[in-house]
């Protein structure tokens, strides 16, 4: 055995009894540890936080170039500066994602910065991930114009926008709600300025792209990919108003076979005098109110079909009065009058060649369809008669030319919005998509909405409403709470009628007192059925009304006279919950834009 009795003892610690050399106390390794891992945590979080910001800067500064060049629709243009922007957005929503980050967002105060700056890099992240692939199908489907040069639209490509729209449909809940977080009572003010904006716009287009996402998939079949459909084109004439833009005065009939347009036929109301539709089809409510058809009963003719509430029903009326006709029973049926067609246009849009009237341009559109015209064709009504139709043909010619450009479709958006553009699909699934467009019915849901609806209709046949302009006065209640208040509703109207006018423009009573220059209207008011009436007064004198029912909601009806230069105000005075008051009013549909302004509140 090797011999070790002299071999040295391990050195101690000084003082005494020591510890061996070389080893540390378990609690001190475990203190470093811990603040290596904060420190690489935190350090981490550093570098997280600099790679998502410099990230995002690099998207604030793209943004702009790329939305100038969506506006104008330079798509391929885009491309590279949309793949960038995704790269970067993917970046700052990498780095923003990994566990350091999400763990300090737990931290009180710091997590709720850190939430805010992740939630917007994972917003970016969710929007502009399928961006580049959307621009390129835009670019196909847009490039060269929806409509071709031989009049077609390109359903092929309408149908590869289909999953565009319905992608990004799908993605935008998620950013809204990922940007959620910046609206954090304790998150920085200078986070909240730059993520606010972009959150509200998130929140502005939501409605509209849910809109977008239910019609565009019926848009291929719109438009004839499963087979033809004829879309009858009612041109209607606010001049001699109706609830639903005017009385029809003209018509084209267009057929769409697998995108072709072909424009069959034109012609004016005259066309169709001896047809006659069945109110009975719209239902014992609709028939109640404004006629069934029977042998005494008007309701069943051409200048009647718009004299309700809804564009819906004023398109099955005019489709089976022109069946009646004789002639194919449109799939379709698209209200405009001359306000929305000016607004299709657009205001930079060539002059149309009217003939005897000469270039027209967009913008005098309404006065030289109701007013020239009559002035021009005064005491000859089958000229008149023919320059609608030839009007017909060049309004639908000029649509079609600018190849459902944006302007056309901004336009439309705002034709609908004022109740000058309307459309009405037999098809049911086309017309729920419509209707949750806006762009049929009129009155929609009383339980979603806090507005009222206006409208006139003329019952001394004239064409005197060309001259009649409405303001309309909101006064909202005090509370906004559930508890009982007041509010009131005032519709001024004024008709500066010059001293001459053509004889065909003239009160056709005229030989009653109420004068050739003086306008006759029933004024109804539709509200939500739990609004009450506490009284109806024209000028300031109370006056007895009709109060009926009208696709759920409350129809209070009421005529009134409108003489040359003179104000008649119709004012109503209402009462329910605070917060169910209307507070807004759409309508009427005249020629003149209603000015609406908005009141004292009413205690």
């Amino acid at each position: 055995m090797p011999d070790t009795a002299d071999e040295p003892a391990p050195p101690t610690a000084p003082g005494g009894a020591g510890r061996p050399r070389g080893r540390r106390h378990p609690v001190r390794v475990v203190l470093l540890v811990l603040l290596l891992l904060l420190l690489a945590w935190v350090v981490a979080v550093a570098v997280s936080g600099v790679q998502a910001g410099q990230a995002l800067l690099r998207v604030s500064h793209a943004a702009p170039a790329l939305e100038a060049d969506l506006r104008a629709e330079r798509f391929a243009e885009a491309g590279p500066g949309a793949r960038r922007i995704a790269e970067d957005s993917a970046t700052a929503a990498r780095s923003t994602g990994q566990w350091p980050w999400r763990a300090a967002e737990h931290v009180p105060w710091v997590g709720d910065q850190l939430r805010a700056v992740g939630g917007a890099s994972a917003a970016a992240a969710v929007l502009t991930a399928p961006l580049p692939g959307a621009l390129a199908a835009a670019d196909d489907a847009l490039g060269d114009g929806l409509v071709s040069a031989d009049q077609t639209i390109d359903v092929a490509a309408v149908q590869q926008l289909v999953p565009v729209v319905t992608e990004y449909a799908r993605r935008l809940p998620t950013a809204r709600a990922e940007l959620a977080d910046a609206a954090r009572p304790r998150v920085l003010g200078v986070l909240q300025r730059r993520l606010a904006p972009i959150s509200a716009q998130l929140d502005s287009v939501a409605g509209p792209l849910a809109t977008a996402a239910d019609v565009a998939p019926q848009l291929p079949a719109m438009l004839g990919a499963q087979g033809p459909r004829t879309y009858l084109v009612a041109f209607t004439n606010p001049a001699e108003i109706r609830p639903v833009q005017g009385i029809v005065g003209a018509y084209a009939v267009v057929r769409l076979d697998a995108g072709r347009i072909q424009l069959v036929e034109t012609g004016s109301d005259q066309d169709l005098y001896g047809a006659r539709a069945d109110p009975g089809v719209l239902g014992p409510e609709y028939t109640a109110l404004y006629g069934d058809g029977g042998p005494d009963d008007d309701a069943g003719i051409i200048q009647n079909v718009t004299v309700g509430a809804q564009a819906d029903d004023a398109g099955r009326l005019t489709a089976d009065l022109f069946a009646d006709a004789g002639r194919a029973r449109p799939d379709a049926v698209v209200f405009v009058d001359p306000v929305g067609l000016a607004a299709l246009l657009g205001p930079d849009h060539a002059p149309l060649d009217l003939g005897v009237l000469g270039q027209v341009p967009t913008a005098e559109l309404p006065d030289v369809l109701m007013r020239q015209a009559y002035v021009r064709f005064d005491g000859d009504q089958d000229a008149r008669k023919l320059f609608l139709t030839a009007t017909s043909a060049a309004a639908f010619q000029a649509v079609l030319a600018d190849g459902l450009s944006t302007t056309a479709l901004q336009g439309g958006r705002d034709a609908v919005a004022s109740g000058h553009l309307s459309v009405w699909s037999a098809d049911a699934a086309a017309q729920r998509a419509l209707v949750g467009a806006g762009l049929a019915g009129v009155l929609g849901d009383p339980a979603t909405t806090r507005s009222a609806h206006l409208a006139l209709t003329n019952v001394a046949p004239s064409k005197l409403d060309y001259f009649v302009q409405p303001a309309v006065e909101v006064d909202p209640p005090c509370g906004t709470g559930t508890g009982t208040a007041a509010s009131a509703l005032q519709l001024t109207l004024r008709s500066d009628v010059p001293e001459d006018i053509p004889a065909y423009m003239r009160n056709a009573l005229a030989d009653t007192p109420l004068g050739e220059r003086t306008a006759r209207e029933i004024v109804s008011l539709w509200i939500p059925p739990w609004v009450g009436v506490d009284g109806v007064t024209v000028d300031g004198a109370p006056v007895g009304t009709a109060v009926d029912a009208e696709r759920g909601w409350r129809l209070v009806r009421l005529t009134v006279v409108v003489p040359p230069a003179r104000d008649v105000v119709v004012r109503w005075n209402l009462r329910g919950e605070a917060g169910a008051l209307p507070r807004a009013v759409t309508g009427p549909a005249t020629a003149a834009a209603p000015v609406v302004t908005t009141g004292a509140c009413t205690p």
